[in-house]
C-alpha cells in the first residue's frame, strides 16, 4: 500500500514551527503540493525551501494570521488562485503561554489563545469549506493534543482550547461527511519543541530541577515507550488520515503520544 496525494493541494497553518514542518514534509512525500502558510513569514519560507530543495512539488509560502477572518479569506483565495485547488486543510497554528495555574493567567493571554487555537481553527475550517464543498471533497485535520484529552494543571486555557478543537471537529464531520467531507483530529503527545523548551524552563524554576530532569519527569515518565514524538510522527499520521487509506475515518481524535494517554 502506498500513500498517494499526488496533484493534492494541501494548507498547512502554523508550518514554520516544529509539527508543522513534519506536517509538510510528510505530505510533500506522498506527492500533494504545499500551501505553506505561518504568522512568521520568514519561517515559512524557510520550510519552502527545504521542501524544494528535496521534493519535486509545489511549495508556495504565506504570511497568515488565523485570528484574524479578512486575513483568512485573503490568503486562501491567493492559495486557490496559484495552486488551482484546495483539497486538504490542516489547522495546525496554535497559541500556548500562559501562568502557573488557571487563576494567575490574565483573561488578555486567555482570549488570545482562545482566539487563534479555538476561533482561528473554526475560521480556517469554514473558508476551507467554500472551496471544498462545491467539489464535494475535502480532507481537514485539526491539530490537537493529549492536553485535550484530559485537562491540566499547568497549561489550563490552552488544554480546553485542545478540548474544544476535538469538539468542534467532531462537529464539522458529523455535519458535512455525506457531502464528500472528512474531519479529523491529531493529538501530539510529549514532543521537545520550541514551546516546550519555553515550558521546561519555566518548570524547572518551579520545581528546582534541570531541564533535562524536568524533561524527564514532565514527559518521558509520562510515557510507556519512554520516547518523544518527533514531528515526523504527527506528519505520518497526517499523510494516513487524509489519505484515501482512510476514507471510512470521520470525526476521529488519534493520539500520537507514546502510550501517554490510552482513549
Amino acid at each position: 500500500m502506498k500513500i498517494d496525494l499526488e496533484g493534492q493541494t494541501a494548507i498547512v497553518t502554523g508550518a514554520g514551527g516544529d509539527i508543522g514542518a513534519g506536517i509538510v514534509e510528510a505530505l510533500a512525500k506522498c506527492g500533494a503540493n504545499v500551501a505553506v502558510t505561518d504568522l512568521d513569514m520568514q519561517a515559512a519560507q524557510k520550510v519552502v525551501f527545504s521542501m524544494s530543495a528535496m521534493f519535486k512539488g509545489e511549495y508556495k509560502a504565506y504570511q497568515l494570521d488565523v485570528s484574524e477572518q479578512t486575513d483568512i479569506k485573503r490568503v486562501f483565495s491567493k492559495i486557490c488562485k496559484d495552486f488551482g485547488t484546495i483539497e486538504i486543510l490542516v489547522a495546525g497554528a496554535a497559541c500556548a503561554g500562559e501562568g502557573k495555574n488557571y487563576f494567575e493567567t490574565p483573561m488578555e493571554t486567555a482570549r488570545k489563545i482562545a482566539d487563534v487555537n479555538i476561533h482561528g481553527t473554526g475560521m480556517c475550517i469554514k473558508e476551507a469549506l467554500t472551496y471544498m464543498l462545491p467539489q464535494k471533497y475535502g480532507k481537514i485535520i485539526t491539530i490537537s493534543s493529549v492536553a485535550g484529552r484530559e485537562g491540566t494543571a499547568g497549561t489550563p486555557n490552552y488544554s480546553i482550547s485542545k478540548a474544544a478543537m476535538i469538539a468542534l471537529t467532531q462537529s464539522v464531520a458529523k455535519a458535512h461527511a455525506k457531502e464528500g467531507i472528512s474531519a479529523n483530529s491529531v493529538c501530539p503527545g510529549y514532543l521537545l519543541t520550541n514551546m516546550w523548551k519555553k515550558g521546561i524552563e519555566k518548570y524547572s524554576k518551579i520545581l528546582g530541577k534541570t531541564p533535562e530532569e524536568t524533561w524527564q519527569l514532565l514527559a518521558l515518565d509520562r510515557m510507556a515507550t519512554g520516547r518523544a514524538q518527533e514531528p515526523a510522527d504527527i506528519g505520518n499520521a497526517v499523510a494516513f488520515l487524509v489519505s484515501d487509506l482512510a476514507k471510512n475515518i470521520t470525526g476521529q481524535a488519534l493520539n500520537v503520544c507514546g502510550g501517554a494517554k490510552f482513549n
